[in-house]
């Protein structure tokens, strides 16, 4: 069984353990998610765990480790580099360029300074989006660049798995069902919807979501190639990171205009 057919094979499992569960552990959670939230969580949970599965199942299977640095390098996590001063500079990167990018935009418009500036959501804000941001970096990097780029470059000359692992990371962006109406007793058939209304605002809209798909396909690139160059994954995920936590934190001082997205 080749590995394309096994990741495959695996995704379809991931979609119908989360089709089975949700409408079990929706009446538990109820109170604070609603049953696309709690679908679409079980969906990335399920798929980062396989990816995990992909990297440690192999190596054990040849008498690795479970924290063996060995097994997850390949995957660009490489202790032996610097990597402590790779995240931070990366992720020193990213937030400045939101600075830079936020200054012009108060400047030039849409955005505007927000007034006051509340020393309360300062630090709600600042704590939210640090921990938004290292759970981003952290996890969509090794999905995104570690595991599919990964996967890719081994088989693809290196140029053409950067255009698809970029173009998969931002179409991903827009698997949105927000859209699907959820009854007030939601089954596995309402949780079937859910998986097909993924590809609404892409087969329906296109037109619609081009600019951000762009916009999101570069930044893939920048990442992807951030990898390349530093051999490490703790650049972009510090990259990564930084971008997240200053898109997050940069409302506790200014306030977007018309036609305003952010969807790192």
């Amino acid at each position: 069984m080749n590995k394309a057919f096994k990741i495959i094979l695996v995704m379809a499992l991931v979609f119908a353990l989360s089709i089975v569960l949700v409408p079990i552990l929706y009446p538990f959670l109820s109170s604070w998610f609603k049953f696309e939230r709690i679908f679409n969580r079980l969906v990335m949970v399920f798929t980062i765990a396989a990816a995990v599965g992909f990297v440690l199942i192999p190596g054990l299977r040849k008498g690795g480790r479970l924290f063996d640095s060995t097994l997850w390098r390949d995957y660009g996590f490489d202790f032996e580099k610097p990597w402590r001063r790779l995240f931070i500079y990366g992720f020193l990167t990213g937030a400045l360029t939101v600075v830079l990018m936020a200054t012009v935009e108060v400047a030039f418009g849409p955005r505007y300074l927000r007034q006051p500036v509340l020393i309360s959501d300062v630090i709600q804000r600042f704590l939210k989006g640090m921990l938004s941001g290292m759970a981003v970096g952290i996890i969509e990097e090794f999905f995104f660049r570690g595991f599919i780029f990964g996967h890719l470059k081994r088989a693809l000359p290196v140029w053409i798995a950067v255009i698809a692992a970029s173009a998969f990371y931002s179409l991903t962006h827009f698997l949105d069902n927000g859209q699907i109406f959820i009854p007030e007793h939601p089954t596995m058939r309402d949780a079937f919807r859910l998986l097909l209304g993924y590809a609404e605002p892409i087969l329906r809209r296109p037109l619609d979501i081009s600019p951000q798909f762009m916009g999101l396909f570069l930044f893939g690139v920048a990442l992807n190639v951030a990898f390349i160059r530093t051999g490490s994954l703790f650049f972009p995920m510090g990259l990564h990171a930084g971008c997240v936590f200053l898109i997050k934190w940069q409302y506790s001082f200014v306030r977007p205009g018309p036609e305003v997205h952010d969807s790192f």
